[in-house]
């Protein structure tokens, strides 16, 4: 014998269950009715954009993002496992809603949901979603409406209800995947982190050499924003396993085309006879 339970709109209440037998015995069971928005968020301000929430549970978002794949995002843990799907009825052109998941020490596992995808497998190892905004235009334009994003279970998307959660604070950064240098002094040139992914360089360099550390990135599209240190003389560097540069940081903010999953080299590059005072904070972020 089974007993179910559907819920008219989330909250609490309690079911009675009455005996047929014994008409006088009965029992009242508490009972919570959950949203099928699986999503958590709330207000959030950064990158030129900022959301409120409508009284309705839906996201208000006005402003102009800084630059193409720059905006908000809000990090709870994953409440599922199985497949998600996710649709958004109302949407802001230009701003670009997805969900990626992230594990336990905070780095991004491969695959997103994107709205009018199919439902994707959360991957195994997840232990949070992260809910992105992100502006999907070259050059960003004022936006100013109403977001009615919904992540649910399943493969098959239903009528949008607001999320249990709508008090989450957002951030506005995505996870910076730039790799972490020890602080040491080389051939003249002291690197001093300083935290948050920001170093100090000073010195003057008595030969040409690299400061290096790897990481093992997935196929995809990433963006490197400029990191110029010092004019063409010292300067950051991804290169590939074949020795292949693929991103230099006096180039303008560039989308890197990562073609297979494999271990990168992250450099900091110097020339001779240069000396350098300068602080840097080096940074990569997946895009897909």
């Amino acid at each position: 014998m089974g007993i179910s339970v559907t819920g008219v709109e989330p909250g609490n209440t309690t079911v009675t269950i009455n005996s047929k037998t014994s008409p006088n015995i009965s029992k009242q069971v508490p009972v919570t009715v959950k949203s099928r928005n699986l999503l958590a968020y709330g207000t959030a301000e950064g990158n030129g954009l900022t959301a409120t929430v409508n009284s309705d549970g839906s996201l208000h978002v006005t402003g102009t993002a800084t630059s193409q794949w720059r905006g908000l995002s809000w990090t709870f843990p994953c409440p599922v496992q199985g497949t998600v799907i996710l649709r958004n009825p109302t949407s802001i052109a230009g701003l670009y809603p997805s969900v990626k998941f992230i594990d336990a020490e905070g780095h991004q596992l491969e695959g997103q949901v994107t709205s009018g995808s199919n439902a994707v497998a959360i991957p195994a190892g997840t232990v949070s979603l992260r809910f992105e905004i992100l502006s999907s235009e070259a050059t960003p334009t004022a936006k100013d409406g109403d977001l009615r994003v919904q992540l649910e279970s399943g493969d098959t998307a239903h009528e949008w209800m607001r999320p249990d959660n709508t008090s989450l604070r957002g951030g506005c950064e995505l996870a910076n995947l730039w790799p972490e240098y020890q602080a040491r002094t080389s051939f003249g040139i002291t690197l001093t982190p300083l935290g948050n992914g920001e170093y100090k360089l000073a010195g003057t360099c008595s030969q040409s050499f690299n400061i290096e550390t790897t990481r093992e990135l997935e196929a995809g599209t990433y963006l490197a924003p400029q990191c110029q240190i010092d004019s063409y003389d010292t300067y950051v560097e991804i290169r590939d396993s074949t020795g292949k540069n693929l991103w230099r940081g006096y180039q303008r903010d560039t989308e890197i085309a990562v073609p297979k999953a494999g271990t990168y080299k992250f450099m900091i590059r110097f020339s001779p006879g240069k000396t350098v005072d300068a602080t840097f904070t080096p940074r990569l972020y997946k895009l897909d």
